[in-house]
């Protein structure tokens, strides 16, 4: 393969048609060929004006009054003062296209995703998310979009920042979750330290700590787990209101779920299966002690104590 120096003195020979058969064979081995071609004939396409150089080099000495040029003197035609402005053009557009290239990661329902960042951070995409990144302008623009849910394992000396509809992480050698659907906002730190904005809010979020935001308050967990428990098609919570557990049961099995004579002021800690319904439900309903029956495998009432069920 020639060197960069190498690859300069053909492509000076190239454009001003000075290649010996050999050097030509060196030539097209250089990746760079095959659009040098698409140039070279995009460049042979436009029509020229023509131009007497003998007599336009006369007139411009008697003008100028420049001494004679010599017969041997190189001039560079115009084709290859094209070539070299195409090159740059196709140099510099290619390098806007790359560094602004967004990838996109989506995940479909019950289908989850193991992204590596550059700098070797990990994230796991939860199901039903979309996750985007600037992979080949990372250094400049160090910004993961987030829509739905995803796990982040960052490597340490990593710092970027997640984005949200609903606010930003900032995050520097962690671990942690960020959920943002519709109007849930929840991050739950479980290595390190985050910082979470949203608006004029600015909280620092440390291990074992979990945030859920709303429109204007926030509300301040512990968490008593190393990973979420999605990651093991789980579904986990801390001391979580009983309607936000049952709406992501709702959400998990897909089922038509209705409560009756259950206290809303309920608080759930602990977690069930995303894969049996029958086990999710004693696993919520056995501890609040509350009862449930199910219809036609998609109809789940959940009901308290005192109901006519």
């Amino acid at each position: 393969m020639p060197t960069n120096m190498e690859k300069k003195d053909l492509l000076n020979k190239w454009l001003n048609d000075e290649l010996t058969p050999e050097e030509f064979e060196v030539f097209r081995t250089i990746p760079e060929f095959s659009s040098y071609q698409k140039i070279d004939a995009f460049v042979k396409e436009i029509e020229l004006p023509v131009h007497n150089v003998e007599a336009g080099l006369e007139d411009l000495k008697l003008r100028n009054q420049i001494p004679s040029v010599k017969k041997d003197s190189k001039v560079i035609s115009l084709s290859s003062v094209l070539k070299v402005a195409a090159i740059l053009v196709l140099l510099l557009t290619s390098y806007y296209f790359i560094s602004n290239y967004t990838i996109n990661e989506n995940t479909e329902l019950a289908q989850t995703e193991i992204v590596t960042l550059p700098g070797n951070s990990i994230v796991v995409i939860n199901e039903d998310s979309e996750l985007s990144y600037k992979r080949f302008n990372w250094g400049n623009n160090r910004v993961v979009d987030l829509e739905g849910e995803a796990y982040f394992a960052v490597e340490k000396g990593s710092a970027f920042t997640v984005q949200t509809a609903q606010g930003t992480i900032t995050v520097l050698g962690t671990k942690f979750n960020v959920s943002s659907k519709e109007r849930d906002f929840i991050i739950s730190c479980y290595e390190g330290l985050v910082r979470v904005d949203q608006g004029d809010l600015s909280i620092e979020l440390p291990a074992g700590r979990a945030i859920a935001l709303g429109r204007g308050d926030f509300e301040l967990n512990d968490i008593h787990t190393t990973e979420p428990g999605w990651l093991y098609n789980e579904s986990t919570f801390d001391d979580t209101p009983i309607l936000a557990v049952l709406g992501v049961l709702k959400t998990e099995y897909g089922i038509q779920l209705t409560t009756e004579n259950i206290d809303v002021n309920l608080r759930f800690t602990g977690g069930f299966p995303n894969d049996d319904l029958e086990a999710a439900l004693q696993a919520i309903t056995v501890p609040l002690h509350l009862n449930y029956s199910i219809e036609n495998k998609d109809a789940v009432t959940i009901y308290g104590e005192g109901s006519s069920e």
